[in-house]
């Protein structure tokens, strides 16, 4: 999959010049509707170029989609002193507003694949491919991707305008935004209709990093996990796990190691390939602050960059050895040894391609690896069952396990709130920094009590901000509203 992003890049750019803005539903280029989409090729690389667009939310550092939501969490501090105050606009802060620009990127982003998406579903079924079960993945795929948008934009902006087809400019602004339930529910349509095209398949070789049937069912489970709907997810887990095609990594550096990228704990993640060949991600250069040479980074990070809370490093248990291998201390930048503070290492392990500038890291990020499923099943089955010595148990003790503690008991975790508790603290340690935590923080409750106790502490700015209610969902750009200039289409959420 990654020679696939480097073979259609030129061709990207071309065949999508002019969609940056998502009301512009068709390329002004020579691959247009009277001049593209007549053969199998074309589909190919399409689809590609939806790939790309995902891939441009995540290769970033200051407007990645990864710092968007890690930002937002107690995972990190304020950013290194000399850094200007209101990191990302105030995002951190909980003072950003409709004209944030990291917002608007996020926001844009979505758009911008689901109408890659429409483009290839309007066109499709009219074309003979030479190789019908490749019409059938490709169809899969765009319908997937158009699933993971709405619902990514579903919890975090709320419902948003349903643009299921090619349109114009003026039909487009005729589409009024739907509630956030009718966003998760046309999501989950197209999560069903991909989930029967796609291949039952873990990709190795060219299609490696393709996504399959399976990682459409993850990110489906998951949206039904946010909505608290165990009984959906639940068999959409059992079918990964009965798969037999996933297991987790025996040594949890592994699960972000280059050199096991797409490999058995990785359902669905984004690429990216070293070697100085444009297709690296600089987001990891912007974990380290401008001076660090000595975490397998032999280049200057960047002078504004997160720190990882005393909190969050705290969160590990004495022996966890997820705690090292996700944060680092004691790194010497601008010729002094930093004994205070931490940041984040675990995207780091570049084992295969040693970056030699800023944005040439081969290194995957995640969206989906196969301990979230994992977790995800122990919590449905302890939301819909406790059980001291059920399954649920041992799938938790399995993750503690590789993580160098030793098992829980029935006596230190005897009923369902307890176990609940349990799946909190484990999510937070296993998954750090990886975007989940702040969603997950909404769909339990806590969100507003964990920031706030974040954000009353002194080292956050003073001790000065605070989150308020409405702050579980993001605003709707300004742009975008201007875009429509009709409340009655499109509308800012409450409180902003």
């Amino acid at each position: 999959m990654k020679l696939i992003y480097k073979a259609f890049l030129l061709l990207t750019i071309v065949f999508f010049a002019g969609c940056e803005d998502f009301l512009t539903v068709l390329p002004d280029s020579s691959y247009s509707e009277a001049g593209g989409y007549k053969t199998q090729s074309d589909f190919e690389q399409s689809i590609a170029g939806v790939y790309a667009a995902q891939q441009s939310m995540y290769q970033s550092n200051v407007n990645g989609a990864l710092y968007l939501w890690f930002m937002r969490t107690d995972e990190m501090n304020v950013v290194t002193p000399q850094a200007t105050p209101g990191y990302l606009g105030g995002i951190e802060r909980f003072i950003d507003d409709a004209n944030n620009g990291t917002h608007a990127g996020n926001y844009s982003s979505y758009y911008r694949i689901i109408n890659r998406c429409n483009v290839i579903l309007d066109k499709i079924d009219a074309v003979t491919f030479t190789d019908e079960a490749t019409k059938k993945y490709i169809k899969g795929e765009a319908l997937a991707f158009r699933a993971y948008s709405y619902w990514m934009l579903g919890w975090e902006f709320g419902g948003v305008p349903l643009i299921k087809k090619v349109t114009t400019v003026d039909e487009t602004k005729t589409i009024a935004r739907s509630t956030q339930q009718e966003t998760f529910t046309a999501a989950a349509e197209d999560f069903t209709s991909a989930i029967a095209l796609l291949p039952a398949v873990k990709w190795t070789g060219k299609n490696a990093g393709r996504i399959t049937k399976y990682s459409a069912m993850g990110i489906q489970a998951r949206m039904y996990m946010f909505q608290k709907d165990y009984a959906k997810a639940k068999p959409l887990l059992e079918g990964i796990i009965s798969s037999g095609l996933y297991n987790m990594e025996a040594d949890y550096k592994n699960c972000f190691s280059e050199s096991k990228e797409n490999g058995v704990e990785r359902l669905w993640e984004i690429q990216f390939m070293g070697g100085q060949l444009g297709e690296g991600q600089q987001f990891t250069t912007g974990l380290m602050p401008d001076g660090a040479l000595n975490i397998n980074q032999p280049f200057n990070g960047f002078s504004s960059v997160p720190m990882v809370t005393a909190d969050m490093a705290s969160a590990y248990e004495t022996g966890d050895l997820r705690k090292d291998i996700s944060i680092v201390t004691n790194i010497k930048w601008n010729g002094v040894v930093d004994t205070k503070n931490y940041f984040i290492r675990k995207f780091h392990y570049a084992d295969v391609n040693t970056p030699k500038v800023a944005n040439d890291w081969g290194v995957n990020l995640p969206v989906l690896r196969y301990t979230d499923v994992k977790l995800m099943y122990a919590e449905v089955l302890n939301e819909t069952a406790y059980s001291a010595t059920g399954e649920a148990m041992t799938i938790l003790n399995t993750v503690r396990t590789r993580a160098g503690l030793v098992a829980l008991t029935a006596t230190q975790i005897p009923d369902q709130a307890a176990f609940r508790k349990a799946i909190i603290q484990e999510r937070r340690v296993e998954f750090a920094f990886e975007g989940v935590r702040w969603m997950d923080m909404i769909r339990w409750g806590i969100a507003m009590d964990v920031m706030n106790k974040k954000l009353a502490d002194p080292i956050q700015d003073g001790g000065t901000f605070r989150m308020k209610a409405h702050q579980t969902l993001f605003p709707i750009p300004f742009d975008e509203l201007n875009r429509y200039q009709d409340d009655k289409v499109l509308w800012q959420n409450p409180g902003y």
